[in-house]
């Protein structure tokens, strides 16, 4: 279904339904309201049909009622949009036109497939319209002859004939009588009867009048001439007459020629013609028929190929309008988006800014909190270097106190060897001891029974030198193992004195180095207290910084809104560019099939 016809079914709804309901059904179809359609565009039928359902639901009407309704209501839309169409004297001679409108409309418009509307009269007052077409809209139809009558303000009645299918037509015959008659119709009723209902030559048809009151005149003034006397004097005036009128009704022919090429749509020339009579002034007003005509096709013509030349400046203008409006489109539609974009960055750095500001403060907090503890672990550093050094003087004491017992260990081991060489004295003396009562209970045997006590002291002596010899080797191995753990202990003194030594030594070179470290950590400690007000004084002024950014994400965001609402503007605008240049390619187009039409009138 072409753009036009739609677009008078939606306005034709709108009339009837109102506005809200038919754009309802609109946006139920899928279509935006405010949609532009191309007189020239192809609209699917289902898309329309199923509009027009909608319609009827929401009204609580029949569909067929509804289709009826907008053929009525459409007469007046189309009134509008096609007003010449509509500049008839009778609905009849509207209605008896209408499939030639529909053929003129096939022809401008493209791929238009409009009903045929044969229509037949039947007499001044009655015709009869056959409606054919593949989509079989009978009540539409039916609509638009009831639409046609209110138009023209005239009183019908019509009743439906038949109804059927040819191959993929559906047709209906309708049958319509008409309150008022065709006015321009003249009934010459004498010509008719001279005509005799066969003659059409106009000499003929006078020479045979003539004659017959020629035949009248002759039998009553001259009676009892006889029969043949009385047909050759009628025959004679016949020859006369047809002589006469066909000499004189020869520029007739002429003219009849002239109306031949007019009917062919030629223009060109004039009847030059002299019969002295009102032929000659009917050749007269030919001719200015001809010259109006002529001037008017003329002006058309020019117009036409004026107003050719102009559409097609103006289509190569609203082409490059619609090149720039795309681009200019794409322009604002790339603004848009980087406003949006750069409202969406600004917005994310504004949050990684506040919290980076909080990490800050966080980070503040701690660096403030570590300074302090910093400053406790400077002055607990300081303290343990006075422990430290106290600890030092300590350990000065103690290897002193080592080196004192190292002696007296040196000089116990010397008097352990005293003592091994006193035992040794005394191993010696109980040998001796031993090898003297030894001799003693050998005299003692010697002397018998007066020596046997003597015997028994020797005994006793030789069992106590042995016992003191047995005492004296354990003694000396007592004290061969204490001169040895003596030994050992000097030499473990020794080492251990030698380690304190180096110990003292390494903690006085450490002691010296925790004095550096100390110093220099204080130092540290200071710059960090410094560095720690930087900080703070840096992050307030990147407070600042942040409530300046955050207004600026708020101004971003407006932008943005601005930018996507101008977008949406351009937009439509750039729609609306591009429905010009198709209203300018459709009125080139028209204006082409105009020149065609004109064309063939020869001028």
């Amino acid at each position: 279904m072409k753009g036009t016809v739609v677009t008078t079914w939606l306005n034709s709804m709108k009339m009837l339904y109102g506005s809200e309901t038919v754009n309802k059904a609109v946006r139920m179809g899928g279509w935006a309201e405010d949609r532009i359609i191309n007189p020239m565009e192809d609209i699917d039928d289902q898309e329309i049909t199923g509009m027009v359902r909608q319609v009827a639901g929401y009204v609580n009407k029949p569909v067929e009622q509804i289709w009826k309704e907008i053929g009525r209501e459409n007469i007046q839309s189309f009134s509008k949009w096609f007003p010449s169409y509509f500049e008839r004297l009778s609905l009849k001679d509207f209605l008896m036109m209408m499939d030639t409108v529909h053929m003129q409309l096939t022809k401008m418009i493209h791929g238009a497939k409009p009903p045929r509307l044969v229509a037949s009269e039947i007499s001044p007052g009655e015709m009869e319209i056959r409606y054919s077409s593949s989509r079989g809209m009978y009540d539409y139809f039916l609509g638009l002859i009831e639409g046609s009558a209110e138009f023209f303000k005239e009183k019908i009645e019509y009743k439906e004939i038949e109804r059927g299918v040819e191959g993929d037509q559906k047709f209906l015959r309708v049958r319509i009588r008409f309150e008022k008659k065709d006015k321009l119709e003249k009934s010459f009723t004498l010509s008719r009867i001279l005509s005799l209902g066969f003659i059409r030559s106009l000499p003929l048809k006078i020479s045979v009048f003539t004659s017959l009151i020629a035949a009248a005149a002759v039998f009553a003034l001259f009676p009892g001439q006889g029969f043949f006397r009385y047909m050759a004097e009628i025959g004679l005036v016949f020859l006369a007459v047809f002589g006469a009128s066909s000499a004189t009704l020869r520029p007739v022919g002429f003219i009849d020629e002239e109306l031949k090429r007019l009917n062919k749509l030629d223009f060109t020339g004039k009847i030059r013609m002299k019969s002295g009579d009102d032929l000659e002034k009917l050749a007269r007003d030919i001719n200015r028929f001809k010259e109006e005509m002529t001037k008017d096709l003329l002006f058309l013509k020019g117009g036409t190929d004026d107003m050719h030349s102009f559409t097609a400046t103006f289509s190569e203008i609203a082409e490059r309008m619609g090149r720039v409006s795309d681009g200019i489109s794409s322009a604002v539609m790339d603004v848009a988006n980087g406003a949006v974009h750069q409202a969406e960055e600004t917005e994310k750095s504004v949050n990684i800014l506040n919290k980076n500001i909080e990490s800050l403060n966080k980070i503040l907090a701690e660096q403030t909190e570590g300074r302090k503890n910093l400053e406790q672990a400077v002055s607990n550093i300081e303290k343990s270097f006075d422990d430290t050094e106290q600890v030092g003087g300590m350990i000065l004491k103690v290897r002193d106190s080592f080196s004192q017992i190292k002696n007296e260990g040196e000089n116990l081991s010397r008097q352990v060897s005293d003592i091994l060489n006193i035992a040794t004295t005394v191993a010696s003396i109980a040998d001796q001891t031993n090898l003297l009562a030894l001799n003693a209970a050998i005299e003692a045997a010697r002397a018998g029974e007066s020596g046997r006590g003597f015997a028994v002291v020797a005994d006793e002596i030789r069992k106590l030198a042995e016992n003191a010899k047995r005492e004296v080797s354990d003694i000396n191995s007592n004290l061969v193992v204490f001169t040895s753990k003596v030994s050992e202990l000097v030499e473990g003194i020794t080492s251990q004195f030698n380690n304190l030594d180096m110990s003292n030594k390494t903690l006085g070179e450490v002691l010296e180095g925790n004095r550096s470290a100390t110093r220099q950590i204080a130092v540290v400690s200071q710059s960090i207290a410094s560095l720690v007000a930087e900080l703070s004084r840096e992050t307030q002024q990147l407070a600042k910084v942040y409530e300046n950014i955050h207004s600026l994400a708020a101004i971003a965001q407006e932008n943005s809104a601005s930018s996507q609402e101008m977008s949406a503007n351009v937009s439509e605008y750039s729609e609306r560019i591009k429905d010009l240049t198709q209203h300018v390619h459709m009125l080139a187009s028209l204006t082409d099939n105009y020149q065609n039409e004109l064309k063939k009138y020869s001028i």
